[in-house]
């Protein structure tokens, strides 16, 4: 038997040996016995909204659990943990955590490597990334930092190199690049610098140190956009 699934098998058995002497907790229910009306997960046989902790297996191994969640009138609400398919261990095995309100996400939310390591964290509002965003490399160097305003990159980002080197700077406005971008080599040395408007290049591009970029600068750019306005 593989060791994945005798993992999980021994979690089911202690589950089900706190059910047999009495334990006061509500019985998970696995959300694919239940009935689902857009987001609301009901009872199959009364069809009144289901309250209580669930959970959702693999659909190629009924024994391993890949998501833990709580519904609250049918809608998931509260803590959330979602598992890799790949690693049941539970706190090995976690592929992102959050919290629920009424259905939607809300709240800060993590994202993990299969090896534990955090991977992206941000916040959430009405289900769509709102605030800075941030995502890291394996080594746990940060790999990228994003504003996003309801779900929409709006303000500074930043990327970098796995050495922890900044590789690109620059700025969105609802959705499109927006103001003066820089690009750097790994070990620091500019690369290149423009500006954009509105996810178009305009202005004069520089290379290195002050060449100018062929071909030809663009369009001219908007009053005040090379400083970032």
């Amino acid at each position: 038997m593989p060791k994945q699934n005798e993992g999980m098998k021994r979690t089911l058995l202690f589950a089900l040996t706190l059910i047999a002497v009495g334990c006061a907790d509500p019985i998970p229910r696995n959300l694919d016995d239940l009935s689902r009306q857009g987001i609301q997960y009901q009872d199959p046989e009364t069809l009144e909204p289901y309250s209580g902790p669930a959970y959702r297996v693999s659909e190629d191994d009924p024994t391993q659990i890949v998501l833990r969640v709580n519904l609250r009138d049918g809608r998931f609400h509260g803590n959330f943990k979602d598992f890799d398919p790949e690693r049941v261990e539970e706190d090995l095995g976690i592929y992102q955590t959050g919290t629920y309100r009424d259905g939607l996400r809300e709240g800060r939310s993590e994202y993990f490597y299969p090896s534990g390591v955090l991977r992206g964290r941000g916040t959430y509002k009405n289900s769509e990334v709102n605030g800075t965003y941030e995502s890291y490399y394996e080594n746990g160097e940060l790999r990228s930092k994003s504003a996003y305003v309801v779900g929409e990159l709006d303000g500074p980002f930043d990327f970098y190199y796995e050495n922890g080197q900044l590789q690109l700077r620059g700025s969105y406005t609802a959705g499109e690049r927006h103001g003066p971008t820089d690009f750097y080599y790994e070990d620091g040395q500019l690369r290149f610098k423009g500006i954009f408007d509105m996810g178009e290049e305009c202005g004069t591009w520089i290379e290195d140190e002050g060449t100018r970029i062929s071909p030809p600068p663009y369009e001219l750019c908007p009053p005040g956009l090379e400083d970032g306005n």
